[in-house]
């Protein structure tokens, strides 16, 4: 296996547990009717999916395969979201900006290099859609 496709299978990995850690407490907090918290809930959740969705796609593209394993559950705390949010997300920015040090794949570095930005605008805001929708191969081609 590549390095680039190690990257990738390890950065797909920690995207699927961020959707299923927003994807939980954004159904809990609209089981309490926190419509304000479900909202920013959503917006993370929907970036976190969005991230998954392209790393995927790249991973295929290079041919890989994803790993489908089992995910640990997810509990994360309603009350607590904010501060457990914050504490993954400055693992998220972490992880990227050593990924980046190493990846050498440009359309890889891309990829990362946007992921990164959006991960930095979650950990400061804890607020999401904030990623372009547009891949980096749709500018490349249109």
């Amino acid at each position: 296996m590549s390095e680039v496709e190690r990257l990738l299978r390890e950065a797909r990995g920690r995207e699927r547990a961020q959707t299923l850690f927003y994807r939980s407490l954004a159904a809990n907090a609209e089981l309490v009717g926190d419509r304000a918290a479900a909202e920013r809930l959503n917006g993370l959740l929907a970036d976190e999916q969005h991230h998954l969705s392209r790393i995927t796609a790249r991973l295929l593209e290079l041919g890989g395969r994803p790993d489908e394993g089992m995910d640990a559950p997810v509990a994360p705390v309603l009350e607590e979201w904010e501060r457990q949010a914050r504490g993954r997300e400055t693992d998220e920015v972490t992880w990227y900006e050593r990924a980046l040090e190493v990846v050498t794949d440009q359309q890889t570095r891309a990829l990362f290099a946007e992921i990164l930005a959006s991960e930095r605008h979650h950990r400061e805001e804890l607020g999401g859609k904030w990623m372009s929708a547009e891949s980096t191969d749709a500018r490349k081609h249109g």
